[in-house]
């Protein structure tokens, strides 16, 4: 009987959690995205500069996933990574054969609700992930929403992309250098752990 139990335990390993060195390359990706963004305010009134910024800062976060994604590879992988990357390559590329500000709004409108709806699936298949879900997913589906808003201006179109950019970046710094959370048991360790699985000194 314990030989069954312990077997059933390993069987249900839990999956490796992100590096921190790999959630800090998504980090530098999305605040220098942002920095870039504030900087250049003087250029904003040109929707080829707006159409031009928002492709490199979209495609940049969908390599980050990727490099997030190849990253897990040697543990089982996770396909939630390479959905992602795929999904901002895809609007990076739309972004670039853009030329109206309607679809501007509407390439990174898409991006950004497809973009969270994948973050809250995620919490449910990626370790210690659940507030980092939380948080992009939300704050995708806001800016999504506030696109939608102000589909006509480019100016704000690319100013709300640049103020997502700096909010996801600093909370997912602060995450990664979260301790509390880097040494807390995922669910599925946690679960293992069940009393049928603890030595039987209770037999003697």
């Amino acid at each position: 009987m314990p030989a069954a139990v312990s077997t059933t335990a390993g069987s249900t390993t839990p999956e490796t959690p992100v590096s921190r060195p790999i959630k800090l390359v998504r980090v530098a990706v999305l605040l220098l995205s942002g920095i870039a963004i504030a900087f250049s305010a003087t250029l904003h009134e040109q929707l080829s500069f707006d159409l031009g910024m928002a492709a490199l800062t979209i495609g940049a976060v969908g390599i980050a996933h990727l490099v997030e994604w190849w990253s897990l590879r040697s543990s089982g992988g996770n396909p939630l990574p390479l959905l992602l990357g795929a999904v901002s390559l895809a609007a990076a590329l739309g972004l670039a054969l853009a030329d109206t500000v309607i679809v501007f709004a509407l390439v990174v409108a898409g991006w950004a609700l497809l973009s969270a709806l994948l973050e809250f699936v995620g919490m449910a298949v990626r370790p210690g992930s659940r507030q980092d879900a939380v948080f992009l997913g939300a704050t995708g589906m806001l800016l999504a929403l506030l696109v939608i808003l102000v589909r006509t201006d480019e100016v704000a179109v690319l100013g709300f992309l640049g103020a997502y950019a700096v909010l996801a970046g600093v909370f997912l710094g602060i995450s990664a250098f979260d301790t509390r959370r880097a040494h807390a048991p995922s669910d599925g360790a946690s679960s293992d752990r069940s009393p049928l699985s603890s030595p039987p000194e209770s037999r003697r």
